[in-house]
């Protein structure tokens, strides 16, 4: 049987998602402004931080805990840790949920978090 994915645990709310076969964070990006002022001499561009976005969180699980289309649209916390890794969002969206079973394997579940504030 597999273990979870490198040591590292992810926790929605108060359910730790079981067994992690892997996790990913992506998206996480600033919106930029171009700010130049038009009388500047040095003809240099100027750009401030806009909106962020905190990306999405996907992970791949083969335990059942919280895998429930239930919790789809629910908000909670969401946290991930392990070895040299640490990531802690006060809100994520529970977006999608998926599941797939094959023959001679473990079934499992996808489920996808849309990060904000």
């Amino acid at each position: 049987m597999a273990s979870v994915s490198q040591g590292v645990t992810v926790t929605w709310g108060s359910v730790t998602l079981g067994e992690v076969v892997s996790v990913s964070v992506d998206g996480i990006a600033a919106d930029t402004l171009e700010v130049t002022s038009r009388g500047q001499a040095s003809r240099a561009k100027a750009f401030s931080a806009g909106d962020v976005d905190y990306g999405t969180v996907t992970c791949t699980v083969r335990g059942t805990a919280g895998m429930s289309s239930t919790n789809v649209g629910l908000t909670a916390a969401l946290s991930i840790g392990g070895p040299g890794v640490s990531w802690s969002f006060s809100k994520a969206v529970f977006s999608s949920l998926g599941w797939s079973a094959t023959v001679g394997e473990l079934q499992t579940f996808s489920v996808s978090f849309k990060v904000g504030v």
